[in-house]
């Protein structure tokens, strides 16, 4: 069994059984707990107790999801205490065939043979009142609120089998109200002591997200540095991680298109055949600057098989739709933050150090790796890339 219940496990346990149990009745005790002896049966106490044990050897020798048949007993019959007052107050020895099942209909029953042929559902003043629904709220309050995923997820192999358990189903009728809440308040503490809670993958520290904290906070700009490099690295480490299955071709951001023979910034090959052309933009991009900005892109897309890629700090929504028509696919800073969250500091730590790469060997300016690593100190104090941080004094 597993240690005490947490207060939130307990107030968690109130807040669901508050569910069943919030109608109620003048001088409805809300609590068995805050009862004085005066409103106690001790023939009452000793049936909860029975009950509480008998489901608790229920789920021991039987399984776990008897558990939840106990329990769906003792809320269907408070759902049905809420139309029939009948059912509100302690009542001893109800007897399934003389006292219970004459005064309710029975849906599903299969009156040639006798038995009901699904699970136990009641009407009473036109309304239904069955199994099924409560065990599965049981299932959800164990799965969901508290994360106690091996309660079984196979409700109706328990219902089916209700009339095997008739005495506990007699018990739920003989008990009072709040009787019947302080016996569902201790199975369910029971469930939570016994089960076992879904551990969830921790880390201490949690892994950082660098790449995205590149893309929302990192100075684009600095003296030493050409304009735009900044940006360029950074969609250079995107692609890289992007497009892991291809060779990047990329030069220097001040370096001639025609005479490297290229075509945007960065150019992905497989083999001979190029694939990706990727201009980067580190501005907002309006119609009247698509023709100056992007028309190689547009041409790219219309004369070859390659994927034209616009990746943009911001596109207007005009120049967006007109860059859609021209068959150039376009990616703003929001787009990479929206598929930054969903990558891990693995492949975000593998864009980082190809932005690394760019600076240091394709850019080749130590002061803009020196400072983009002076940025990576702040955010992942951890990283292997730090290896190659300079001290101011070492300079």
């Amino acid at each position: 069994m597993s240690s005490e219940l947490t207060d939130e496990e307990i107030a968690k346990i109130d807040d669901f059984l508050s569910e069943y149990f919030s109608h109620g009745q003048d001088g409805d005790i809300t609590s068995f707990g805050d009862a004085t002896e005066d409103d106690i049966d001790i023939d009452e106490v000793n049936a909860i107790e029975d009950f509480v044990e008998h489901g608790r050897n229920l789920y021991e020798d039987r399984g776990k999801g008897y558990l939840g048949l106990a329990l769906s007993f003792l809320l269907t019959v408070e759902s049905l205490s809420g139309e029939d007052s009948w059912v509100a107050d302690w009542n001893p020895d109800q007897d399934w065939e003389s006292d219970i099942s004459p005064r309710y209909e029975q849906k599903g029953v299969d009156y040639q043979q006798d038995r009901n042929v699904d699970t136990l559902t009641l009407r009473y003043n036109g309304e239904d009142f069955g199994l099924r629904g409560s065990i599965n709220d049981l299932k959800d309050f164990f799965h969901q609120e508290v994360q106690r995923t091996n309660f079984p997820n196979a409700p109706g192999h328990y219902t089916g089998n209700w009339n095997d358990y008739i005495d506990l189903l007699e018990q739920s009728f003989s008990l009072s109200r709040s009787g019947r809440r302080e016996a569902a308040k201790r199975l369910l503490s029971f469930g939570l002591q016994t089960l076992e809670s879904k551990d969830y993958p921790e880390r201490d520290p949690p892994f950082t997200q660098p790449f995205l904290q590149i893309l929302r906070e990192y100075d684009r700009t600095a003296d030493d540095e050409p304009g735009g490099l900044a940006y360029q690295a950074m969609v250079y480490g995107y692609a890289q991680t992007e497009w892991p299955h291809l060779s990047l071709r990329a030069f220097r951001v001040r370096g001639g298109s025609s005479r490297q023979k290229r075509f945007g910034d960065i150019d992905g090959y497989h083999g001979p055949d190029q694939m990706i052309s990727i201009e980067a933009k580190d501005r907002v991009i309006t119609t009247s600057d698509i023709d100056s900005e992007l028309a190689t892109m547009i041409n790219l897309a219309s004369e070859s098989t390659a994927i034209s890629i616009a990746i943009c700090r911001e596109v207007e929504e005009d120049a967006r739709q007109e860059l859609k028509e021209e068959d150039v696919r376009v990616i703003t800073d929001d787009d990479l933050e929206i598929q930054m969250r969903t990558w891990d500091y693995h492949k975000q730590n593998l864009a980082l150090q190809g932005m690394i790469h760019y600076l240091e060997d394709i850019e080749r300016n130590p002061k803009a790796t020196q400072r983009l690593l002076q940025f990576i100190e702040e955010v992942d104090p951890e990283n292997t890339a730090l290896a190659h941080l300079h001290n101011e004094d070492e300079e």
